[in-house]
């Protein structure tokens, strides 16, 4: 086993109370990132590694390598996004160390500032106006004619009875299985809705509050799977928690602008 890999074992059984905060993506990712750079410390100290350890080229940048390299975990869990999240913290402690600025108000601040860039990056499918075709009809029956059909493409997301973040909450209390794979039966709902709403002719009018909501249920989709496919790396998770937390977001703006569309629609 690598120093790296050593490291992260050490860093997670010294910090058994990480698996707490890891349900909340804001104070919770630079709490974290606090209490990593604190344990990283106080591991390599102990160890004597601080002079020998030698982050991978992943830690240059958290963002440019998952988006490079996927979500997919390892055995014991770690995935590409994890591991550059924490050779970046690692970087960090050992930059301040060298230059002998490092007190745990530094380290503090120092989380604070990473925290500002980390996100997760979702590749997902991006629908144009140049992909939809459009009705030159904008009449009042026209727009209820549109949300009728509207209603029957998206009940695929009917499907969906639990609210995502409860059920990654869950398996972060039970380690159970079973709710990832809810996670992602919830993602194929998402693509199935999306699937089916690319197919609906929208009024011209309502084009771009269609492609709002064709969007976001791509980029939901690939955030849930996204938070399945790291539940298991801690620093990982919380880093997709944030791109999870702006997907859902894109998702209810969306649809509130919809709703908006159908409210104001007179002629």
């Amino acid at each position: 086993m690598n120093r790296q890999a050593r490291l992260r074992g050490m860093l997670w059984r010294s910090e058994a109370g990480f698996s707490a905060i890891f349900v909340t993506a804001g104070v919770s990712l630079v709490v974290l990132l606090a209490v990593a750079v604190w344990q990283i410390g106080s591991v390599l100290r102990e160890r004597g590694d601080a002079t020998s350890y030698v982050a991978t080229s992943a830690g240059a940048d958290a963002s440019t390598t998952a988006g490079a390299t996927g979500f997919t975990a390892s055995e014991d869990g770690t995935t590409p996004l994890g591991t550059a999240v924490l050779d970046g913290v690692v970087e960090k402690y050992l930059s301040l160390q060298e230059q002998g600025m490092y007190t745990p108000e530094v380290g503090a601040k120092t989380a604070e500032k990473m925290a500002e860039d980390l996100v997760a990056p979702l590749a997902y499918r991006i629908y144009t106006a140049a992909e939809i075709p459009t009705s030159s009809d904008t009449s009042y029956a026209r727009m209820l004619a549109y949300r009728a059909d509207l209603q029957v493409s998206l009940a695929p997301l009917l499907k969906n009875t639990e609210p995502e973040y409860e059920i990654f909450a869950y398996y972060v209390s039970t380690k159970d299985p079973k709710n990832l794979e809810k996670l992602r039966t919830a993602a194929q709902n998402y693509r199935a809705a999306a699937n089916a709403t690319a197919r609906v002719v929208p009024p011209k009018d309502a084009l771009a509050h269609h492609l709002g909501v064709l969007n976001a249920l791509e980029k939901f989709a690939v955030a849930l799977e996204a938070l399945a496919a790291n539940a298991a790396d801690p620093f990982a998770s919380v880093v997709v928690l944030r791109s999870y937390n702006q997907a859902e977001t894109n998702v209810l703006s969306s649809f509130a602008s919809l709703a908006k569309y159908y409210r104001e629609k007179r002629s």
